[in-house]
């Protein structure tokens, strides 16, 4: 391989086009006058001042241009490195890395792919070379099959190489700081590694060394992974109020990572060739755009991800057969991570999931045999489970499909998919979490496993109809609904004297884990009955939802939401008129007689503070007609334009 050098080409250039015809000297260098090594002997050859003279011209011409390129290249370089970039906290002091793009994965093809039918083709023919007896196969037959290889190695290798892009300069945190932070890490897992079952425990550390010091060129996927999750991380140290961390900044730093990161996210590099960093960080973001109820956000960011898991071939367990236990073990993470958010977003937004299990043979993570990381795996692993089943509810009751199923097998699937998920929060309640880390947290999930049972089951249950050409919302329906309610405002208890961070916990992975659909059965039941026990439970959990609603943006959306509901039905119970277009039953069933008819909410006078500026009557009436009427899902709605806070 040559340097490069201008000297260099020139010989590898002469030395390529000279063809020797075994004389002493050989015709072709006496003819150019350039020394020749005929047999590894040189001899000298007489020069011709004429050809003389003019290889020393194209010589000039060369390195001119040689001279030129490097003049272009080093420009271009000043031009990359002087682009601007976002202003740092001075007391963050950050350092600068290179961040080039880097090579992807080989795209993952399946057995119906034309690529795949070539490969198995060239292999079956080069089996047939090496193993014929037969003249008839020579060697014409396997110059044409090598042929056909390198051809297809080319392409393979076109297709995942990508050149790299100019180099940009990223800000980092100082390294003083860090190594503070990873010897806390190693002293103190940190709670967002072990809450989210995260593999590599010494992950960051690696990241830090591969960016601050490198040897190869750094990511994007790299880099972006890293201050996502040295966000989280440090936002938990910050919560815990570390001592061995309280002379940095530390709300300064979590709030420089956070831009970094989202910077990051949203940068064209993280956009295409998928790499297992890049899909890691894509989850750290989804579950962010989660936290601050960014719903187009995620479902945005989870088609991304969800894209480079099938080129990954994540969802195949053929496809990670090859790699080390560990990479194998983040990647089977990672996957069922998105799938488990993928299910449950799709049944709480009414739209069909990415992750389709018709297509998925991938295992399970293993869980760890340490008994204080034991817990979180085997929770994580049941929340899989949860996730499955929520979407076979969407596949089976509110898919396209599923509304053309008959009244008999609606009903069986209602009855299997309502005994599956008694046996999940079975499964859930089973587990010993006293060892575990943070076991508190961990006590705090089994104590809410009945509101999200009672919630998913509530959910079910509104998908029973008593006729075709009617809705209904049955006994069985509204007394889960209730039981949700109740459970909820058993959290409320077990979290209202918890610090801040543990009450962030509880409303970012439980209470905003449904899709609330057992607040606005009550809410139906209490305005179409009446009930002043049905309002005052509404009451109740809008009071604790008050307590809630300054952790976040999804939970002061929610309260904003529900108490604008309770004060409706304050009116319209205080009132004692009725709903339009609904009849209660003796079982206690609201049935809406025709699919056609119109929900009519009576003519009373609102007071001014019952709704806010983003909702009236008119928009409640419309909220009833679609979620009765059309069956559509609660939060799909909630998410509708005339509902919308924005």
């Amino acid at each position: 391989m040559t340097d490069g050098t201008p000297s260099t080409v020139r010989t590898s250039f002469r030395a390529r086009a000279i063809k020797c015809d075994k004389a002493i000297p050989c015709s072709s260098c006496g003819a150019l006058g350039i020394p020749c090594r005929a047999n590894g002997v040189t001899v000298s050859t007489p020069e011709h001042p004429q050809r003389t003279a003019e290889s020393g011209e194209y010589e000039k011409k060369f390195e001119a241009i040689q001279e030129q390129l490097l003049a272009i290249q080093t420009a271009l370089q000043q031009i990359t490195q002087s682009d601007s970039h976002p202003a740092v906290p001075p007391s963050i002091q950050p350092a600068a890395a290179q961040i080039p793009s880097t090579p992807s994965a080989p795209l993952f093809e399946g057995q119906s792919s034309f690529n795949n039918e070539i490969l198995i083709a060239r292999d079956a023919a080069f089996s047939a070379v090496a193993t014929s007896q037969s003249g008839r196969i020579d060697d014409q037959v396997s110059a044409v099959l090598s042929s056909l290889r390198n051809s297809l190695d080319r392409q393979q290798t076109s297709a995942t190489v990508v050149e790299s892009s100019a180099q940009s300069q990223a800000e980092l945190l100082p390294r003083e700081f860090l190594i503070a932070l990873i010897k806390k890490i190693k002293a103190t897992p940190p709670f967002y590694l072990v809450s989210n079952s995260w593999r590599d425990m010494h992950q960051v550390e690696s990241l830090c060394h591969a960016i601050y010091f490198p040897v190869d060129p750094i990511s994007a996927g790299s880099l972006t992974l890293l201050h996502g999750l040295l966000y989280y991380i440090i936002r938990g140290y910050l919560h815990e109020e570390c001592a061995e961390l309280a002379r940095f900044n530390l709300a300064a730093y979590a709030e420089f990572c956070e831009r970094q990161f989202s910077n990051g996210l949203n940068s064209y590099e993280m956009m295409r060739d998928p790499t297992l960093e890049k899909i890691q960080a894509l989850l750290i973001g989804i579950t962010k755009a989660q936290e601050e109820s960014n719903l187009q956000l995620c479902w945005t960011y989870l088609a991304l991800a969800f894209n480079m898991c099938q080129s990954m071939g994540l969802h195949r367990s053929a496809a990670l057969r090859h790699d080390p236990f560990p990479v194998a073990e983040a990647k089977r993470h990672v996957f069922w991570s998105l799938y488990t958010i993928d299910k449950n977003l799709s049944l709480n937004l009414g739209l069909a999931s990415h992750f389709q299990n018709h297509d998925i043979d991938a295992e399970f993570f293993t869980p760890s045999v340490n008994p204080q990381y034991c817990p979180w795996d085997l929770m994580t692993l049941t929340t899989i489970d949860f996730a499955t089943l929520q979407g076979r509810i969407y596949d089976r009751l509110y898919s396209t499909s599923a509304a053309h199923a008959t009244e008999e097998e609606r009903l069986k699937a209602i009855t299997e998919l309502s005994n599956d998920l008694m046996l999940a929060r079975g499964r859930l309640l089973g587990i010993d979490v006293s060892q575990g880390l943070y076991a508190e947290s961990l006590h705090g999930m089994a104590a809410c496993a009945d509101f999200i049972t009672e919630s998913v089951l509530t959910v079910i249950l509104r998908a029973q109809t008593r006729a075709s050409d009617a809705m209904a919302i049955t006994s069985r329906c509204y007394e889960a609904a209730m039981r949700a309610l109740q459970s909820h405002l058993e959290c409320f208890t077990y979290f209202r004297g918890r610090k801040t961070h543990k009450q962030t916990e509880y409303v970012n992975w439980i209470l905003l884990y449904p899709s609330f659909t057992p607040f606005v059965i009550v809410f139906i039941h209490a305005i179409t009955t009446a009930s002043t026990a049905h309002l005052a439970l509404l009451q109740d959990t809008v009071q604790s939802l008050e307590l809630f609603k300054g952790l976040s943006r999804g939970s002061a959306r929610l309260y904003t939401i529900c108490a604008a509901f309770y004060r409706a039905a304050q009116v319209l119970v205080s009132s004692e008129e009725r709903l339009e277009g609904i009849t209660k039953n003796r079982d206690g069933s609201l049935i809406m007689p025709a699919l056609d008819r119109t929900i009519a909410l009576p003519n009373v006078e609102w007071p001014e503070n019952v709704f806010d500026s983003h909702m009236n009557s008119a928009d409640l009436s419309m909220f009833l007609n679609e979620f009765i009427g059309a069956n559509r899902s609660v939060m799909d709605i909630l998410n509708s334009d005339y509902m919308n806070e924005s």
